[in-house]
């Protein structure tokens, strides 16, 4: 019988290269409760800002009060997601300290009547990614963002296929809307064929100089990341460097997530 996973504790911090003030660290401690929820425990702190002023911070997106604490539970989607993740992963016996390019990342997984196991896991990419999903759960069960909203235009000379995805990183379910021209119809989407759409789209290059507020009209693909601006593939999101597929697979993986492949 698998010994029951009783909390985690994440801890990161950006490498010393990355200057303030996007530099920062984040904690997540997690346990779960009798109801098989997730109690969190989150805190993240930018750092080395005492150099710079504040309209040097503004400048860069950013405000006096970046730094956020929450305390709260998580719905037993998030425990199943951890406990899946914690089976499969195995810690490296040896923990070298991380160079000054490399972000800084510690794990810790306690089991019952286990002492804690702390380390750098050779998994640390998954659990990486499953951080962050974690902070965007917190931050829309905070209120302090609202669902992620994407919408996906092609526009062709016969006809227009729009597919609306929002995405509730709180309950990880994804609902998408499809319409082709005037037709519409609605279904839920799994949770693990958007993780790699997501991937894809934070992965390339927004030109938001070259963006445009209003809905496009002429023949293109288009998506908007809801920051109320429409990037058209090839002009105002384009390949990222070294990767010059990215276009090719984003409409690919797009297309098929929506059906239209």
């Amino acid at each position: 019988m698998e010994t029951p996973l009783r909390s985690i504790e994440i801890n990161y911090q950006t490498a010393e290269l990355i200057p303030a003030p996007y530099s920062h660290k984040y904690s997540i401690r997690a346990t779960i409760n009798r109801a098989d929820e997730l109690q969190v425990n989150f805190q993240i702190e930018y750092i080395d800002r005492e150099d710079l002023t504040e309209d040097e911070i503004w400048g860069e997106g950013f405000t006096g009060s970046d730094d956020f604490a929450w305390e709260g539970t998580l719905l037993p989607v998030w425990t199943n997601e951890i406990r899946s993740l914690g089976a499969k992963t195995e810690f490296y016996k040896s923990n070298r300290l991380a160079n000054e390019a490399e972000n800084q990342f510690w794990l810790s997984l306690e089991y019952k009547d286990q002492e804690p196991v702390l380390g750098k896991p050779k998994n640390r990419e998954a659990w990486e990614y499953l951080s962050q999903e974690l902070i965007q759960a917190i931050y829309e069960t905070a209120k302090l963002e609202a669902p992620l909203k994407l919408i996906y235009l092609k526009k062709l000379k016969d006809k227009s296929i729009q597919v609306e995805m929002n995405v509730f990183f709180s309950k990880r379910t994804v609902k998408m809307n499809l319409q082709i021209d005037n037709t519409e119809k609605s279904n839920e989407v799994r949770w693990d064929t958007l993780n790699p759409v997501l991937k894809l789209i934070y992965a390339g290059e927004f030109l938001a100089e070259k963006a445009t507020q209003k809905t496009p009209e002429r023949p293109g693909n288009y998506i908007n990341v809801g920051d109320g601006l429409w990037y058209e593939f090839g002009t105002s999101l384009v390949n990222p460097s070294g990767n010059n597929r990215f276009l090719n697979d984003i409409e690919k993986s797009l297309d098929e997530i929506s059906g239209l492949s």
